[in-house]
């Protein structure tokens, strides 16, 4: 089972009904977009497109979109989130965490979070780094949080950096870039290639290239 990442905690503040305090700002530093770093107390709203930060209990807070930081780091440096754009468009930005880093290229999580009542369900935006239970992307329901009626899951979509931008991986397109990104790993390749790992197991693809490279 995989562990839930530290960020897990901000997506569930901000999934809370109730009005926002203190208890809801989790510690930590972001780096502003000239490279300066920031400590204080950092809290991501439900739209999850900005944080807010305060230095301190007393100090007025503000928020901050995505556009004026680099990254974020909570638990001691422990865990952090890089600020990536998509597909190379300036208003579609998000906030990723690190899914494998390869020889030649680095790819990224985006997690969505989304509101099901019955039938219907609603994208509430990307949110910070978690991995779902079972170890595949895309399986939300193992994720959840139940109020009412309604059920609050996440899910994750992966991305691969070229140039100064990140691409979607689709069904399409991920076996030719996982090829050539994972070209240090044949058994792995031979794995998604054959499609004894298919599309829907992306994230048990890249924790098992993250386990072979620590096993060497």
């Amino acid at each position: 089972m995989l562990k839930l990442n530290l960020f897990a905690g901000l997506i569930i503040l901000s999934l809370s009904a109730s009005a926002q305090s203190a208890k809801d700002y989790k510690f930590g530093h972001y780096y502003d977009t000239n490279g300066q770093k920031i400590d204080g107390f950092i809290y991501c709203p439900p739209s999850l497109n900005s944080i807010v930060y305060k230095s301190d209990n007393e100090t007025e807070q503000k928020t901050l979109s995505l556009d004026k930081i680099q990254s974020v780091v909570l638990s001691g440096g422990k865990d952090s989130l890089v600020v990536k754009s998509e597909n190379n468009k300036p208003n579609k930005l998000y906030l990723a965490s690190v899914a494998a880093i390869t020889p030649t290229t680095k790819f990224f999580r985006k997690f969505n979070i989304y509101t099901m009542v019955g039938s219907a369900s609603r994208s509430m935006g990307s949110a910070p780094s978690m991995q779902t239970s079972n170890g595949r992307a895309n399986f939300a329901s193992t994720t959840s949080f139940s109020s009412g009626a309604s059920t609050t899951g996440i899910d994750e979509t992966f991305f691969y950096e070229d140039g100064n931008t990140t691409y979607e991986l689709t069904k399409k397109n991920y076996i030719d870039i996982l090829s050539k990104a994972f070209a240090d790993n044949t058994a792995l390749t031979k794995q998604f290639q054959s499609k004894y790992l298919g599309f829907d197991d992306l994230a048990m693809i890249f924790k098992k290239y993250n386990d072979d490279q620590v096993a060497k």
